[in-house]
């Protein structure tokens, strides 16, 4: 028999999709995913840097630096579009990135011998890096920079004073010069910039605390060189500075002797750099006034910046010396002067430095000018041939002001060696004009004469040596001699105090006395003649008388 079988359909069902196995590589894909995230995370930015070149620089190996610890790496170098920098990629890491802001500085250290002495000997071995110098501003998100050709020479941050400095002289500082204060180094010039258009120099300068206290409204800034030689109008100067200023050169400041300190600085200032040290007791003052003087004769030795002196004071300064004047077509011609402006200082002359004064002396420098204020050249250093401008009067007088273009005109004289030079002219002149011919015939003649006078002579001498010579001349020669010692004693007895001349002295006495008594008798021989016959009694003559009478 056949047993059927019964009961419910079988039921066929999916298996499980997700197996174990694969937890395995979703899990090292996760840590992968962890793994590449954390590293990103972790990474720093990537900067720009560029230099004009990549000296000593390498991908891969050139570390970034701060203080000497490691804070990025260089990635990659490239040149710029325009081919004059090279591009670096730097990576900076992240925990050091918050020191990239708006004035951070890079720079690579490399070995440098210059006026501060000699750094970067340890990149010889290690090879060069990238000096990071974290700013003081806002942090930014910038991430192009432009590094430094040479490393800054105060660190960011540094404690001090900025100071801008400013010079038109022939000397020049360059960046890193020292700033002294008594020889002691105090500051350094960070930066130089030439003005093209006011043709003057500038320099970005740092006084490092405490010595920033230095600085006040009466400092003054000068040039110390080392050794300065000044032969100018005012003589030979001679000017020499500590050792580091001879090997190195730079700029020192302090205040003048007799000022006071003044307002202590605390922001930054502009000061102007004098040529040298004894430069800074001269005076500043504001105000001037340009006049012209017209020289015909030569002005060799006359520099701009000369004197200008009255009785040996200084009362001005040269201003040009130069022909570039609309007024002058043609310096050859004969009749062209020289033109040579000048510029008093109503100060120096005891007005006061005031817009308002300047007017008032104006107006009496041209009553001055009338008066016979006049200019010339003097000669201040015979070793160096310098000259300077001496005013002073003369008794001729103009008729009226002479203009030169906008400027007034100061007469000229001659100068010393200019008047000495016309004396010797009108001497030569006074000579030319004397009868030199006629005076040398006479002289020819005189001589002449001279010459037959002193044959005559010797002529005469001749003859008085023969007579000398005969034996009868030495028999007159011993009966002169003889007559002269009988003179020399009758001149002996007639000398006053001798016996002779007292009895003569007694006679004359004698006979002064007779005639004094003859005096008398003498007027009555003069009055009647006839007195000694008939005596000096005169008796009336008889009177006639009539017969009446």
């Amino acid at each position: 028999m056949t047993s059927q079988i019964t009961g419910s359909p079988a039921q066929v069902g999916r298996g499980s999709m997700f197996s174990a196995i694969w937890l395995v590589p979703i899990v090292a894909i996760l840590i992968g995913c962890w793994m590449v995230y954390t590293y990103w995370a972790s990474q720093g930015p990537i900067i720009q840097l560029s230099f004009v070149s990549a000296e000593a620089i390498e991908a891969g190996k050139t570390k970034v630096r701060m203080k000497n610890v490691n804070v990025g790496e260089v990635l990659s170098l490239k040149l710029s579009e325009d081919a004059e920098h090279v591009i670096l990629s730097v990576r900076i890491e992240k925990s050091e990135a918050h020191f990239l802001r708006e004035d951070t500085k890079f720079w690579v250290v490399r070995p440098r011998v210059g006026v501060a002495g000699i750094s970067g000997l340890e990149t010889l071995v290690s090879g060069a890096y990238i000096e990071l110098s974290p700013g003081s501003g806002e942090e930014v998100s910038l991430r192009a920079f432009k590094g430094l050709e040479t490393p800054p020479a105060t660190p960011v941050g540094t404690p001090g004073l900025h100071l801008t400095l400013d010079s038109n002289s022939d000397k020049a500082l360059s960046q890193g010069d020292t700033i002294l204060f008594h020889g002691m180094s105090v500051g350094t010039i960070e930066y130089v910039h030439f003005n093209t258009d006011e043709r003057r120099t500038y320099y970005n300068a740092f006084i490092r605390a405490p010595y920033d206290a230095l600085i006040t409204s009466n400092t003054r800034f000068w040039f110390s060189s080392g050794v300065n030689l000044d032969l100018s109008a005012d003589g030979v100067r001679l000017e020499v500075g500590s050792l580091q200023t001879l090997l190195a050169g730079g700029v020192s400041f302090d205040v003048p002797r007799g000022q006071p300190r003044g307002v202590l600085i605390t922001e930054r200032a502009f000061f102007s750099i004098f040529s040298r040290e004894s430069a800074i007791y001269d005076k500043l003052y504001q105000y001037s006034l340009p006049y012209v003087l017209l020289f015909n004769d030569s002005i060799r030795g006359l520099q701009p910046g000369a004197p200008v002196e009255y009785r040996g004071i200084k009362v001005g300064q040269v201003k040009r010396t130069d022909i570039e004047y609309p007024q002058i077509v043609n310096l050859l011609d004969p009749n062209t002067p020289v033109p040579v402006t000048i510029e008093l200082v109503p100060s120096l002359l005891g007005f006061a430095d005031t817009a308002e004064a300047l007017l008032n002396v104006k107006t009496e420098l041209e009553v001055l000018i009338m008066s016979g204020l006049r200019g010339g050249l003097a000669t201040g250093s015979l070793l160096s041939g310098s000259k300077y401008i001496e005013l002073k009067y003369h008794e001729s007088h103009p008729e009226s002001l002479a203009q030169f273009g906008d400027y007034s005109v100061i007469p000229v004289i001659d100068g010393q060696l200019g008047q000495i030079l016309t004396r010797v002219e009108e001497t030569l002149d006074t000579i030319n004009r004397l009868p030199l011919q006629a005076i040398a015939e006479s002289t020819n003649k005189a001589i002449n004469e001279a010459a037959l006078t002193l044959k005559e002579i010797g002529k005469s001498a001749t003859e008085l040596d023969t007579i000398l010579a005969d034996p009868k001349s030495h028999e007159l020669v011993g009966s002169l001699n003889l007559a002269l010692n009988s003179f020399q004693r009758l001149a002996e007895d007639f000398s006053e105090g001798s016996a002779t001349n007292q009895e003569l002295q007694a006679t004359l006495r004698s006979l002064e006395t007779t005639l004094q008594e003859l005096e008398p008798l003498l007027g009555v021989l003069r009055r009647r003649p006839n007195s000694l016959i008939f005596g000096d009694h005169i008796k009336q003559d008889i009177e006639p008388k009539g017969a009446n009478q």
